[in-house]
């Protein structure tokens, strides 16, 4: 089963170099999860913590949240942020826009200098960039190629049902 990349299945081969770049952006920073999502909040890979039951909540909440910065970067007359960096007591989670169609989020202890997150979460974004733009363009290619095909097909039938 290929997630899904909101209406773009994401690949098994391309799944697999996401999630090798989600664990060297924990092994790296020696954070504590790593997670790639969708701007829906939908989880695409994730790495890091087994132990973490809340993946797809945290995933929905984290878009939530960026979300409401991106109102609150209208109200600033910003067109967005790019990155949001939210500091608890035991975890902080550095959130990054990719493209403005899929959020990095990477959660680390207090033992991590958030500079090291950002240099290595920024090599991270850049690889992941090139993967996802392989994805949006084999989608393309395909919807192009289903879109031509299922439009024939469909003028086919209708000129067969309504031939005098």
């Amino acid at each position: 089963m290929d997630p899904q990349l909101t209406s773009v299945i994401v690949p098994s081969a391309e799944v697999a170099q996401i999630e090798e770049c989600l664990a060297h952006l924990v092994e790296d920073t020696q954070g504590n999860h790593a997670l790639l999502l969708d701007k829906s909040g939908q989880v695409i890979a994730s790495q890091g913590d087994s132990s973490r039951q809340d993946v797809t909540a945290l995933g929905a909440l984290i878009a939530g949240t960026f979300a409401s910065s991106r109102e609150v970067a209208k109200l600033l007359r910003e067109k967005d942020f790019r990155m949001l960096f939210q500091q608890g007591v035991r975890e902080n989670i550095f959130i990054a826009l990719i493209e403005d169609q899929w959020i990095l989020c990477i959660i680390f202890n207090k033992g991590t200098h958030i500079g090291l997150v950002k240099v290595l979460t920024k090599k991270a974004t850049d690889e992941l960039s090139a993967v996802l733009e392989r994805v949006r363009q084999q989608h393309k290619t395909r919807d192009d190629v289903l879109g031509s095909s299922f439009r024939t097909s469909m003028e086919d039938t209708i000129d067969l049902l309504f031939r005098d």
